[in-house]
Order: C-alpha cells, then structure tokens, then sequence
C-alpha cells in the first residue's frame, strides 16, 4: 500500500517545518502550499488524501479555500484539517460550517497532531474504499442494464420473426379445412389439432409481447363495453375440435345472456382462452362408458365455470 500523501499549507515557512517534523516519524508523502491560491493550483492535478490547512493567509484565507474545496465534487471527499492560532468560539463554528473535518490549534500539540491526522485518514481510506466498491457495483449494474437490453431487444426480435412462419402454417392449415371432403376422419383431426395448436404458440407469443410492453411501461388496455357471453362462446367453439381430439366435452351456461362488462377485449379473450387450454390440458379424457358427474353421456366440462 501506498503512503498516505499530505498537503500543507501555509504562508510561513516555519509553520510548514515544523508540521512536516511532526509528521516525519509516520513516513507520510507530505507536498506544500505556501498560500490559497497556490493550494488550489496544486489541487487541479493532485489529490491528496488530506490537507492540513492554515486560517489566516495574505491572498486566499483557510476558510475559502475550504468551501471552495467542499463545494468541488473531485475535492470535497478530501479531509481538511484546520491549523489556526485563532481561539474563539466562533471561528471553530465558522470551520464547520465551510466544510472542515476537524480543527486544531496552534501552538500545535504534536501527539494531538499524529492522533487526528491518523483519524481523518483511515476515514478517507474507508471512504476510498466505499467509492470504489460503488464505482464496481454502478458498472455492474450498467453492465447488466446493457445485457437485459440487449436480451429483450434479442427476445422481441424473435418473438416478431416467428409469427410470420405461424401465420404462414394456419393459414395453410385454413385453407386444407375448407376442403374436407377429401380427407378421412383421422386427417381431419390431425389438422384440426394443429390448427389449435397454431392458435396456442400465436397466444403464447402474444403473451411475450405484452409482457415486453408492460416492463417497459407501454402496455395500454384499451377499455371499452364487451359482450362477454357471446366472447366465451366464440371461444368454446374454437377450442371445440381440440376438446374432441382430447376426448372432453366442452360446455358453457351463461346464467345471464345479457352480461356486458367494461375492459379490454383482446386481453380478456386471452385470460379466457388460456383458462380454457389449461382445463383441456389437464382433464382427463373421456373414457366409453364411464359417467364422471352423473350426467349418462359421459365426462362434461364447464370449462368457463370451473376456471
């Protein structure tokens, strides 16, 4: 580790001499100023980790070279101690309130010295200590703000570039479905399977793009009246091939045709859809024979219900 570098300043040479023997034992770096001015020239292209600081001075006195220092943002971490044959109340009060860390009185007491001079430099050693861990962490944290960009501008590009092939494939799938008369049974289902299945990756990829909007805080619902009954039904029947695929029968009861709410549709229809894929997901199928709720014909779903 380095020597800790001391600056003092003062107007008379015997002052500095006699600072300097002081502090001599501790093999500290010590460079001087023997004014104001010359202090703050120096401190343009030198920061030392603490000044010991003379009030009374012809061109620039202590006290505004310190509030100078304090009001600097590449100085003002730097701890001044003030050195004065001043004795009054009110200039100690006058050393506080420019910035001064700490204050000391001629003659000068050399153990005192030694005692505050060490004090005021471990705090500056813990202070370095502290801006460098937060110099780490701040470019950390842009680091990672970069990466996160960077993924989610990577996620929201590919999440647009699959739904091209996706509406390639269901609109292939459409028009195979408008022509049913050749294919049997079985082909019917498998395109009707996947025509289902088309509709879900376009869901969950919807999803991505709402989530992406509401971290970014784009995300408005647009709110307006909604048919919510004639909604499900819509609903049910495009999800009736693939409940038939998966042997579950699919029914809605609305106790109120006449239901009207107020919300945005899109994101409503795609709460109610995805409520509707995970109860076909995860029911069971229907087994030939076997009466689940007592209804005759086998296992029934209100999917809107249950959810």
């Amino acid at each position: 580790m380095n020597p800790a570098r001391i600056l003092i300043v003062d107007d008379e040479e015997r002052n500095v001499k006699l600072l300097r023997g002081m502090i001599a034992s501790e093999k500290y770096e010590v460079d001087t100023a023997s004014g104001g001015q010359e202090a703050l020239d120096y401190l343009k292209s030198n920061k030392p980790d603490l000044i010991l600081l003379d009030v009374m001075m012809p061109d620039i006195d202590g006290f505004e070279v310190c509030r100078h220092l304090k009001a600097d943002e590449d100085t003002r971490i730097i701890p001044v101690l003030m050195v004065t044959a001043l004795m009054e109340k009110e200039h100690r009060v006058k050393a506080m309130q420019v910035g001064a860390d700490d204050f000391l009185s001629k003659p000068v007491d050399r153990t005192e010295l030694l005692v505050r001079v060490k004090s005021l430099l471990r705090i500056k050693a813990f202070q370095d200590k502290l801006f460098e861990s937060n110099r780490q962490i701040t470019a950390k944290n842009e680091r990672l703000e970069e990466l996160e960009r960077t993924k989610e501008e990577l996620t929201h590009m590919v999440v647009h570039d699959l739904m091209n092939p996706l509406a390639v494939i269901s609109m292939g799938l459409d028009l195979l479905l408008f022509d049913t008369l050749n294919y049997d049974d079985q082909q019917k289902e498998t395109m009707q399977q996947c025509h289902y299945n088309c509709a879900e990756l376009k869901r969950m990829i919807q999803s991505l793009l709402d989530i992406h909007k509401m971290e970014e805080g784009k995300l408005r619902p647009d709110r307006k009246q909604i048919d919510i009954v004639g909604l499900i039904e819509n609903l049910m029947d495009s999800f009736k091939p693939s409940a038939e695929y998966n042997q579950i029968e699919l029914e809605f009861d609305p106790q109120n045709s006449d239901l009207d709410l107020s919300g945005d549709e899109m994101l409503i229809k795609r709460v109610i859809a995805n409520l509707i894929s995970n109860a076909i997901r995860h029911t069971p199928p229907l087994w030939e024979g076997q009466d689940r709720i007592g209804s005759g014909r086998g296992e029934r779903l209100d999917a809107a219900q249950r959810q």
